[in-house]
């Protein structure tokens, strides 16, 4: 079985944030990450996008009640009308993440 590579975390952010803004304990840099999450999950929760320049858009979305199979016995089920959450990004992120060595601006 093969290790899945881990991503960036919370932690790897609040670290980033603590090296770049110097004069800033580590307690204050993981303030200001978790205001930023506390942010975006606030305004999703109200229905609303959140829009990150050159980065991308995460939006809510209604996802209507469809018929569905239970995967483990074959049964017709029906899926309820939920709400889900899409990303969309930006062109730049999209070039960036296309052409890792090409230099863009951020």
């Amino acid at each position: 079985m093969s290790r899945r590579k881990v991503g960036t975390t919370k932690a790897d952010l609040i670290d980033q944030v603590y090296r770049c803004h110097g004069g800033m304990t580590k307690n204050e840099a993981a303030q200001v990450v978790e205001s930023i999450f506390a942010t975006v999950k606030t305004t999703l929760v109200e229905g609303r996008s959140v829009r990150i320049k050159n980065f991308g858009t995460f939006e809510v979305t209604e996802r209507p009640g469809r018929r569905g199979v239970n995967p483990s016995n074959g049964e017709e089920i029906f899926i309820h009308p939920h709400k889900g959450l899409s990303f969309r990004p930006a062109r730049l992120l999209k070039d960036v993440v296309a052409h890792p060595n090409t230099r863009t601006r951020s």
